[in-house]
């Protein structure tokens, strides 16, 4: 019979100072106040606290982290959870009523030269050209704009709009002559 693995479990009345590390999961209901390391799993419980790194496979918050985290392969904040620090992971999942404060960083899985980086690049560079044409929009006093269109714009339709009504009121004229 295999002996199935624990790992390790801090209770919630226990406050650590200190390296945590472990081959297996950790779980912290307590207090730590310290490095955090596993080669698998990290679970956060609503009633802990964390002050310091997280490095794991894969990370699990409900809880409050002040601290960098490095996740491999995935992390996951819960309703209840709180990061206040930056994190790197290949795959973030934030869910609603969550906080994060701090940078998060993700490498791309992709291997260099890829078909999916030129898309991005393309992507960016749209995105480039959209924010420097709102930006030319924002420079447009709101009452400038009709539908959408610039005074410029507006004029040339007045101007075209006066010269078609010029030939109809001449033509209506010419019309009246001949009566």
């Amino acid at each position: 019979m295999k002996q199935q693995e624990v790992g390790t479990i801090v209770g919630s009345s226990v406050h650590l100072t200190g390296t945590i590390k472990d081959s297996s999961d950790i779980t912290i209901f307590g207090s730590i106040e310290g490095e955090i390391l596993s080669d698998q799993r990290v679970i956060i419980e609503e009633s802990a606290h964390v002050k310091g790194p997280i490095n794991a496979n894969e990370v699990v918050i409900s809880g409050q982290v002040a601290g960098t985290i490095s996740a491999k392969s995935r992390l996951e904040l819960n309703p209840t959870g709180t990061i206040k620090g930056n994190v790197d992971t290949s795959e973030l999942l934030i869910h609603a009523g969550a906080v994060f404060i701090g940078e998060c960083s993700m490498p791309d899985k992709r291997a260099e030269g890829e078909k999916g980086e030129e898309f991005f690049e393309t992507e960016e560079e749209g995105l480039k050209e959209k924010s420097t044409e709102a930006k030319k929009e924002q420079e447009t006093e709101p009452s400038d704009l009709i539908f959408g269109r610039k005074d410029e714009e507006k004029d040339e339709d007045s101007d075209e709009e006066r010269e078609s009504e010029e030939i109809k009121a001449k033509e209506e004229e010419s019309e009246k002559r001949k009566k």
